[in-house]
């Protein structure tokens, strides 16, 4: 039994709230799942050089630490799924923001625990210790708890609308993680990063721990709500009614559940590997850390395109089409990024990591409630976020590595082209489960 402070109708009962309260945690949810930036390659694109100077670190030996990190936050990705459907969207998203506060702080203190413990000079693996912990801490609670939580909950709530509320969802995670490398480098500029992470820290301990107790509520049934449903007059959907709620574990036995995971690992390996060493790549193409930074901007506007283009017509299309979509866009965009100091090639690049991005938007958030029901969808979410995080974490490693071994990233590009048309091919037979079901 929920605790009294945390029942669906403290602090205020939603059934009182104006329209459907669905459109609310679609916000706040959204908002919770930009704890993710932080951590991200994206937003950690700008803090890379100044950490990696502090602790006296090399780029690789700083990649692994994260890769490290992030792998330990992945593993423990399922089990934060199975907490957020045992106690709740609320208790678990004020827990996530409340210790993603004091990771972000205890971060922004490294140089100073660094020099504390002797700079490395007794015990030369402190700073990857150091590092490790940071990583291993903002992924675990940014990713794994809050992440899995806040999309958990969005999800739970829409069912008709359920295309439309992933094209907004997308919409602002694009904006934010597109455009944090522009923010945060600013911030950076103007307080320093240490100072930088600690103010984003007391602002998740202060005011996004509050908003999750104020706004979040886990589902329209514990509100005593009925779900939003689509307007009777849309015929066209290839939506197969849920017959069966699928637990996490009888999930992960489908093959679509694979092969969807698979697309998304694809995706997310080489997003986060060429975004983590964007100014490097850059630079070995003769361009500078401005310019590398400001890619990022009109990926988004493709990326955002193409979010709400797939959100409208998401019902009318099976998912498998979008997730062979996203694996020939981000195919696009590894030729582009191989020869970006060509200005041709770096709209290859932009274009084909919008798109590739924007698909991916859709296919993180859609595919687990439609093929596998809402009751268990904080466990399913947990698996498909640990496939993710793991694999987002070897991306950086492995370009690092390329870098490190050969002198530039061309190995580590032409391994993952390699990749790209095996997924493509697996994605043919990503095919809705309750098909089945429904025959029987």
């Amino acid at each position: 039994m929920a605790h009294r402070f945390l029942k669906p109708d403290k602090p205020f009962d939603v059934r009182r709230w104006p329209g459907y309260y669905g459109w609310t945690i679609l916000f706040f949810g959204t908002l919770g799942m930009i704890a993710a930036v932080p951590g991200s390659p994206p937003g950690m694109s700008v803090f890379i050089d100044g950490m990696i100077v502090a602790l006296d670190m090399s780029r690789a030996d700083f990649a692994l630490a994260y890769t490290l990190g992030t792998i330990t936050a992945g593993l423990a990705a399922p089990f934060a799924g199975k907490v957020v459907d045992r106690w709740g969207a609320r208790a678990t998203g004020c827990l996530s923001f409340f210790a993603l506060g004091l990771i972000l702080v205890y971060t922004g203190s490294l140089d100073h625990i660094h020099a504390w413990t002797g700079a490395g000079a007794v015990f030369t693996w402190m700073p990857y210790l150091l590092v490790f912990i940071a990583f291993a801490g903002i992924r675990l609670a940014g990713v794994s708890f809050a992440m899995t939580t806040c999309r958990s909950m969005v999800f739970r709530w829409f069912e008709g609308r359920r295309g439309w509320a992933a094209a907004v969802n997308g919409v602002v995670l694009s904006l934010s993680f597109s455009s944090a490398p522009l923010l945060l480098n600013g911030l950076i500029v103007r307080l320093d990063w240490q100072m930088t992470w600690i103010a984003i820290g007391i602002l998740f301990m202060t005011v996004m721990t509050a908003l999750a107790y104020v706004f979040f509520r886990d589902s329209p049934e514990d509100c005593g709500v009925e779900i939003e449903q689509a307007p009777k007059t849309r015929d066209r959907s290839v939506r197969i009614p849920i017959v069966r709620d699928f637990t996490g574990p009888e999930a992960v036995r489908t093959r679509a559940f694979w092969i969807l995971a698979s697309g998304l690992a694809l995706n997310a390996l080489i997003g986060t590997g060429v975004s983590f060493h964007i100014v490097a790549i850059a630079a070995g193409e003769g361009l500078g850390r401005s310019t590398a930074v400001a890619i990022f901007l009109p990926i988004a506007i493709f990326h955002v395109s193409t979010t709400l283009l797939l959100g409208a017509i998401s019902e009318k299309i099976k998912l498998k089409f979008v997730l062979m979509l996203m694996i020939a866009a981000q195919t696009v965009a590894l030729l582009g990024i191989a020869n970006l100091g060509d200005p041709m090639w770096k709209w290859v690049h932009i274009v084909g990591s919008g798109v590739g991005w924007g698909c991916f938007g859709v296919m993180i958030n859609l595919p687990w409630a439609r093929f596998f029901g809402r009751k268990h969808l904080g466990a399913i979410n947990g698996w498909v976020t640990g496939v993710t995080v793991i694999t987002s974490a070897l991306g950086p490693y492995f370009f690092g590595l390329s870098a490190e071994l050969t002198g530039s990233f061309t190995t580590a590009i032409a391994l993952t082209l390699i990749l790209c048309p095996l997924c493509l091919i697996a994605a043919i037979f990503a095919d809705n489960p309750q098909a089945r079901f429904l025959t029987k």
